[in-house]
């Protein structure tokens, strides 16, 4: 029926146990976060997400720990040594095992402390996903949504385009549905046809990604009812861990 969708915050399980992890790591010479001793990597944090997912009832896979210019490419999962002081996506989209529907956060934050640039690139996202809320109503076309973020990111100063052969600042859609598929109708993207409409779920996932300074993304899931839509995703948004 529509509307019907069942949270069990599995995502937000795992998002926890990263941000302790990276929160315990020591920061040593050359900007290396290094926990229980031993250097943390991509790898090694996938696998504490992965983990406490699965003892949860879930089913983790291609979870994304993209720190640096790694996560200039959404669709990097990450790979090799973490660093302090500069944005590392954590992107978790798990499937419950009990019920086969899909979760999925992203949040991006930082181990140490953010250059003034990554601050304002994290705010201006911020800004954007706020935006993306506030357009989302029942019979809304969806591509108006995500023109909406994109041409607030260019004013701010944020443009789009391809630079030196890579694409750069707002690339990827606004948000996708989510149920017992991790991408179903509709798409909020700037080709994406039709209207949203009361009981649908949805991510709502702004980025921008430029290689000088980093990647940025926020995602929640929000539920499109009569009037304003209710975020479904209750974990905190904090840049600095």
């Amino acid at each position: 029926p529509p509307g019907f969708y069942i949270r069990e915050r599995l995502e937000e399980i795992g998002m926890t146990e990263a941000i302790q992890v990276l929160h315990r790591t020591k920061i040593t010479k050359g900007r290396r976060l290094l926990y229980h001793e031993v250097p943390l990597t991509s790898e090694k944090l996938r696998a504490v997400i992965d983990t406490a997912i699965l003892r949860a009832g879930g089913l983790a896979s291609h979870t994304i720990v993209a720190g640096g210019r790694q996560g200039c490419d959404p669709h990097e999962e990450g790979y090799g040594p973490l660093r302090a002081n500069e944005p590392i996506i954590l992107d978790i989209f798990p499937r419950s095992q009990k019920t086969g529907y899909f979760g999925d956060i992203t949040r991006t934050v930082v181990r140490g402390l953010a250059s003034e640039a990554v601050r304002k690139l994290y705010d201006t996202v911020l800004q954007g996903q706020k935006l993306a809320f506030r357009k989302m109503r029942p019979g809304v076309p969806t591509a108006e949504v995500h023109t909406a973020v994109q041409e607030f990111f260019a004013r701010e100063g944020y443009p789009t385009g391809r630079r030196n052969g890579r694409m750069q600042g707002f690339f990827h859609g606004t948000g996708h549905g989510l149920g017992l598929e991790v991408h179903e109708a509709p798409r909020l993207g700037p080709t994406s046809a039709g209207k949203l409409k009361t009981g649908q779920v949805v991510t709502v996932e702004p980025g921008l990604y430029y290689a000088e300074i980093g990647g940025v993304r926020i995602e929640d899931v929000a539920l499109v009812t009569g009037t304003r839509p209710r975020n479904l995703t209750q974990f905190e948004k904090v840049l600095e861990v």
